[in-house]
């Protein structure tokens, strides 16, 4: 039997290509990744949109155009309707509801306009020196800075401040007044203001960010001059 044993053995041939038991594992590991799915990498969970939910992909291909449009837009140029920037017009809108013809600390005011600003109280404060040096639409009282030697205004709990009467009369009016929610949906503030002169031409623009605008002022009489143009003619007018 023994003999027998060893005749089969030798008679079998040999299957060199079989894997032995040491190079068995081996040989998985080596196995053809294709079939198997990739590997997930470490941040793909936060750069894939999956149930509809925006991911860091979409925001870095899409929304640094909507944030910069904002920042144009909510921040840094005026609305040609009624030539002024959002924070401009929630300050007229802020001096507005709380005018009884006396004038008002510039901190109060800037503490009121915040309720319709949601950005910071020293660019409301900025906006509202720059307003008041062109000595249109508000009346000051007290250290407002000097434009031609570069002062700089003295700080808002010493400085005051009202509505003149020019823009009493010419920015405001409740009927025409188109209105939203301000930013907390507390408050409505107005989308543009009504106002019956030309004030972009009047006082201009300043630079208030990175992204700005600046607009030289044109002479007052000259902007209230073509505000009275009649329709027919300024029809005509290229725009």
């Amino acid at each position: 039997m023994a003999e027998e044993k060893d005749t089969i053995g030798r008679d079998e041939p040999l299957n060199e290509e079989a894997p032995t038991p040491q190079t068995a594992g081996d040989a998985a590991d080596a196995a053809p990744a294709a079939d198997a799915p990739a590997r997930a990498g470490k941040f793909d969970r936060l750069t894939q949109d999956e149930g509809g939910v925006r991911k860091l992909t979409g925001m870095y291909k899409n929304w640094f155009l909507d944030y910069a449009s904002y920042v144009i837009l909510e921040r840094a140029v005026p609305h040609v309707e009624d030539g002024l920037k959002p924070v401009q017009r929630r300050i007229l809108h802020a001096m507005k509801v709380v005018d009884d013809g006396r004038y008002n600390k510039v901190a109060n005011i800037v503490g009121q306009t915040m309720q319709y600003h949601p950005h910071g109280d020293a660019s409301i404060k900025d906006a509202l020196v720059q307003l008041g040096q062109k000595d249109l639409l508000i009346d000051c009282q007290g250290n407002w800075g000097n434009i031609l030697t570069g002062d700089e205004a003295a700080a808002g709990r010493y400085i005051e401040a009202r509505l003149s009467k020019f823009a009493s009369e010419v920015v405001f009016n409740k009927k025409t007044t188109e209105w939203m929610l301000s930013y907390d949906g507390r408050k409505e503030e107005p989308v543009t203001l009504p106002i019956k002169f030309p004030l972009l031409l009047a006082q201009g623009s300043c630079p208030t960010t990175s992204w700005s605008l600046s607009t030289p002022a044109s002479h007052t009489s000259r902007g209230a001059n073509s505000s009275f143009i009649p329709t027919s003619r300024r029809a005509a007018w290229p725009m």
